[in-house]
């Protein structure tokens, strides 16, 4: 993953390396399926990142580094595991209930390194107690943390170094694929299958054309403009939409552009992805950067501002997501 990708994480997280302490072996199963012994304490193993994440039993105890796989551990009734988490999350966005459950859990400390990203003291980790870390790669040591007897999982779109199948254009696969491995990890097997059948379902409408857009992540006030790509989740969210994403033939998840580029592609739709404050003034933020006057998405005044947790990385919020653009386009001319 680049420096780039990484200023885009909602709430990219390091740790410090923890202690050392031997974690026992286990045989390997494929990602999104346990161990099929009848013995109460099988371990759980599932391939994440090109590493293996290991449970000694279904995870019981979370930590969450962001908020990135909420959508999914609230899909599979699984809000009351987590025990821990490093931010508040965003509103209008879950079940009532599941603000409640988090509300009631204190925030891990966390603080500023030397350049500008945040670490969350192994006192924190530690004191948690959890049986599983849920973080982007980048954000955590994971071999430290196994050495701890702590798992770390962590969504796809945020491997440090990913496979070449995430090079390719997403589709909603990769949903799926989150939400069986979770339910692997939970030992919710069979109600991942059903969150699964249901989510495959709501997606099975076609909508109507509504032509070419790109997905802009806006930062630094404005003056840097990150597209999405293909292996982002915007595509396929964007053609269940009716959209073209202009930068479906790149293999980036995500990357700066300058506005020339972007020019270039004109795009029919601009979609502002945000994940904190009021879509106004991310839009506001956006009409300000120089040079993007000249899109003909603005002089149209084709520019919305969607919720960065309706499209990357994969999960059930994405499926939600083309409803969710579907009724910003609405109020476009």
């Amino acid at each position: 993953m680049n420096t780039s990708t990484l200023r885009r994480l909602p709430a990219a997280l390091t740790i410090t390396a923890l202690g050392l302490a031997a974690l026992s072996a286990c045989a390997t199963t494929p990602a999104g399926s346990a161990s099929t012994t009848d013995a109460v304490d099988t371990a759980i193993t599932v391939e994440n990142c090109g590493s293996q994440v290991t449970l000694d039993a279904p995870a019981k105890r979370i930590v969450l580094v962001n908020n990135d796989s909420l959508p999914n551990l609230e899909a599979l009734d699984a809000v009351d595991r987590v025990v821990a988490v490093t931010s508040a999350p965003q509103e209008g966005l879950y079940k009532d209930s599941t603000y409640s459950t988090l509300d009631s859990l204190t925030l891990l400390s966390t603080e500023k390194n030397s350049t500008g990203g945040s670490i969350v003291s192994q006192e924190s980790i530690l004191g948690a107690q959890p049986d599983l870390v849920i973080a982007p790669e980048n954000a955590v040591d994971r071999e430290a943390l196994a050495a701890s007897g702590i798992a770390v999982y962590s969504p796809s779109a945020y491997c440090a170094n990913p496979g070449p199948e995430l090079s390719e254009p997403a589709t909603f696969d990769r949903v799926w694929s989150e939400v069986r491995t979770l339910g692997t990890l939970l030992g919710e097997q069979d109600l991942a299958e059903k969150v699964v059948a249901a989510g495959s379902a709501g997606l099975s409408s076609a909508a109507p054309d509504a032509g070419t857009a790109a997905a802009l992540y806006v930062s630094s006030g404005g003056s840097v403009l990150s597209p999405y790509g293909g292996p982002s989740m915007v595509t396929p969210v964007f053609a269940a939409a009716g959209l073209e994403n202009v930068y479906a033939d790149s293999d980036e998840r995500v990357f700066d552009a300058n506005v020339e580029d972007i020019i270039s592609r004109d795009p029919g739709t601009i979609v502002l992805l945000y994940s904190s404050g009021d879509p106004q003034s991310v839009i506001d933020s956006f009409l300000s950067a120089p040079g993007v006057s000249a899109l003909t998405a603005v002089e149209k005044g084709r520019v919305v501002a969607l919720q960065f947790a309706y499209t990357d990385p994969p999960s059930m919020l994405s499926i939600a997501g083309p409803a969710e653009l579907s009724g910003l386009l609405a109020t476009l001319p």
